[in-house]
């Protein structure tokens, strides 16, 4: 649930996937608080250290705190209640290289742990660096380092894949997995085992409409000139709402049904498209920017590649004054 849901609305999201998720992820406290404060009452694992500072709001919400650093276990174990121990996973650094205990001193550090009685270790995991990419000898890597730690295991919850090792690396499957991107119908890397159906559909509406003359410019610094008359139109969509700067000139849009490219840069608020001359287009029609609109698609692996970056970047980046509507959906055994 972590960045609002990948930019879906964590809360939706969360009340969607409430009966069937056994736990839900984040990656801060606020995160958690929030999902807390909407009445979601599954454990809510937190996956990224924490400091000090924090741990109130940990116990006060009942949030399950990855630990990576002493300091804060014995800080969050000083405020933990007697009665109830605060449940606690246990983050190892396997060769990621950006949180966690290492693996070589992780048996050390759960040992250590046995002295902080207001902690329970409920769980224990790494996190996979290359499951996304087509080489996965130092997935193997880490999942024998990851395997070295488990001899003290003692019945804890271990969970170490991600989306991409969910749908490609069974071995790493363990107790439980943490999919991600895959949850929202995307694929988090070029292998496709399983079909995934996009749950977002992007869209605005279309603001004005006008003819330019030849050798006219478009928007900021007019680096577009028309090389002949052309009918344009302004889309009420910019980077103010997270819609990529990047795809000034290169992106393009579905209006009817039809790939139309923009053209001049993307600005703070609006963008603008070329129409063609037979285009039935009104002020207020709909603009579809990811998502199939008739028989034409744009997928978000397209408008993350025209804009030089990757599909997460992009959809938690979708502004918030961009308003969600979600639509029901069911569940079956094809998805």
């Amino acid at each position: 649930m972590k960045a609002d849901a990948y930019g879906h609305g964590a809360v939706r999201v969360a009340e969607v996937l409430r009966p069937v998720a056994d736990m839900f992820a984040v990656a801060t406290v606020e995160e958690g608080m929030e999902l807390r404060e909407a009445g979601i009452r599954k454990p809510i694992l937190i996956l990224f250290s924490c400091v000090p500072a924090q741990v109130g709001p940990i116990v006060e919400f009942n949030l399950t705190p990855s630990i990576g650093d002493w300091e804060f276990a014995k800080a969050l174990n000083e405020i933990a209640s007697e009665a109830t121990p605060t449940k606690i996973h246990v983050n190892i650094n396997t060769g990621m290289n950006r949180s966690g205990i290492c693996w070589t001193e992780a048996l050390q550090f759960l040992s250590k742990l046995k002295n902080l009685p207001r902690l329970e270790v409920e769980g224990i995991f790494t996190h996979l660096a290359t499951a996304d990419e087509v080489d996965k000898s130092f997935v193997s890597v880490q999942l024998k380092r990851f395997s070295s730690v488990l001899s003290d295991n003692d019945g804890k919850m271990v969970h170490v894949a991600n989306s991409a090792a969910t749908l490609a690396v069974p071995e790493s499957h363990f107790d439980a997995v943490r999919p991600g991107l895959s949850l929202y119908g995307i694929y988090p890397a070029t292998e496709k085992p399983i079909l995934l159906k996009p749950a977002l559909t992007w869209k605005t509406r279309i603001g004005w409409i006008s003819t330019i003359s030849e050798g006219e410019g478009v928007s900021y610094g007019l680096t577009y000139k028309a090389p002949y008359p052309i009918r344009v139109a302004m889309m009420q969509i910019g980077y103010g709402d997270g819609y990529p700067r990047a795809l000034s000139v290169t992106g393009e849009v579905l209006i009817g049904g039809m790939h139309r490219p923009i053209i001049g840069r993307v600005c703070m608020d609006v963008s603008v498209v070329q129409l063609e001359p037979a285009d039935k287009v009104a002020i207020g029609d709909e603009v579809v920017l990811i998502g199939k609109q008739g028989d034409a698609e744009i997928t978000i692996d397209e408008v993350a590649q025209r804009a030089g970056t990757i599909p997460y970047e992009i959809l938690t980046q979708i502004g918030t004054r961009v308003k969600r509507t979600f639509r029901p959906v069911s569940y079956n055994n094809e998805h």
